[in-house]
């Protein structure tokens, strides 16, 4: 009986433990489809998306097109917004040698108001974007892709083929001091024969805001609503990795309290400083 006993429980913990393992595995796969993506050298499928003039577009319709520039981005983001007028010069000057822009946002509305349809209308129209701008609403193309930021870039070649992923150049908040273009120059060296060097470079940007986040938030916090953690808000907006938030970096409330909680005053956010807001101080 005590043998029985003891096997019965044995069984148990072994149920209990490969369900654990599956369940953490189930995460670690949905978050590596997003992290990873395409990689240099895959051909990425085709898609179809409403864009801001009521038409479906897919690359397939682009007529004449030798390749692709492919950009996840937001009306919202600091660094995006950084980046427009250089998206529109990128494609007058690219898209009349065949390589048009083509602009995604795959922000969830309901987290970030900034980037509804509606919102994505009035910026196109306001700044004149001369390239396709469209809405992945439904968030299926950019885990494809594995766009992580806004702006992302993903230069595609006549067959889809992913020739270069990442910056668009090398100073994302001064355009007069960037000294490399790597978009510009990944181009010119497929027009010459040859293969983009660098042809993978970090994006620099925020993070995509994803349906699936929302619902993560919500369950690590019961259900109910509430103000990020400064680890969470650190995570989301240091695009740069260095450990701080600056004002480009700041959006939603944290933009309104920005001077507030910069203490020192050097024009950037830390873990402390953040934890102030928090505790309200």
């Amino acid at each position: 009986m005590k043998k029985i006993l003891i096997i019965a429980i044995v069984a148990l913990f072994t149920s209990i433990s490969s369900g654990l393992l599956a369940q953490n595995a189930n995460q670690t796969d949905r978050k590596e489809q997003i992290s990873q993506g395409y990689k240099v050298g895959d051909r990425a499928s085709d898609f179809n998306l409403l864009g801001v003039d009521g038409k479906m577009y897919s690359l397939s319709q682009m007529e004449g097109a030798k390749g692709y520039i492919v950009v996840f981005t937001s009306n919202m983001c600091p660094f995006a917004v950084m980046y427009q007028d250089r998206l529109i010069a990128l494609h007058n000057t690219m898209a009349p040698k065949g390589y048009p822009v083509v602009a995604i946002n795959s922000n969830d509305a309901e987290m970030e108001s900034g980037d509804s349809y509606e919102n994505m209308k009035l910026r196109s129209t306001e700044l004149n974007f001369p390239f396709v701008y469209l809405h992945d609403a439904k968030q299926e193309v950019y885990p494809k892709y594995g766009a992580t930021k806004t702006p992302h870039v993903f230069l595609l070649d006549q067959d889809l083929k992913v020739q270069y992923i990442g910056a668009i150049d090398d100073n994302a908040k001064d355009e007069e001091n960037v000294t490399e273009r790597y978009v510009e120059n990944a181009i010119n060296a497929l027009e010459n024969g040859s293969l983009p060097n660098p042809n993978y470079t970090k994006a620099v940007g925020c993070p995509i805001k994803s349906k699936n986040e929302k619902g993560r938030d919500r369950a690590r916090k019961g259900g109910r609503r509430g103000p990020p953690s400064p680890k969470m808000l650190m995570d989301r907006m240091d695009s740069n990795s260095d450990g701080k938030i600056s004002s480009e970096e700041a959006h939603g409330p944290l933009k309104k309290d920005f001077e507030r909680l910069d203490a020192d005053k050097d024009g950037s956010l830390t873990i402390e400083e953040l934890s102030k807001m928090k505790k309200g101080r």
